[in-house]
């Protein structure tokens, strides 16, 4: 296995967005996340770098993706935060943790939050 697929594992297959009452969508990461890029082929998307940062409270996982389509480079933002929830009975229960993803562009530029992992 090379490089690019060991990234691609590391990637959720989908994400969920929330419809305020009405629930949750889910949408999938295997396409381009940039402006007027309309690429949903996971085969023109190259995984090819990765930055991890973690400390107690979150981890965050950068992935880097070109988009063979349109020639942009994006950013896969995966934020865990670790403890959103304890369980007040059972104390040996692991806490809760919630996965956030965001798009950002080449610049590391803020294009929205997609969803949740």
């Amino acid at each position: 296995m090379n490089d690019d697929e060991d990234l691609r594992d590391e990637i959720p297959s989908y994400a969920f967005i929330s419809l305020a009452r009405r629930g949750m969508e889910k949408i999938s990461l295997d396409q381009c996340f940039l402006k007027n890029c309309d690429n949903d082929d996971p085969k023109l998307l190259e995984p090819f770098k990765k930055e991890e940062i973690e400390n107690d409270k979150e981890q965050i996982r950068k992935i880097y993706i070109k988009c063979k389509k349109c020639g942009g480079t994006y950013i896969l933002k995966l934020k865990t935060l670790k403890l959103i929830a304890k369980s007040t009975q059972d104390t040996d229960e692991e806490p809760l943790s919630m996965g956030l993803v965001y798009a950002l562009d080449e610049e590391e530029n803020n294009l929205g939050h997609i969803g949740y992992f």
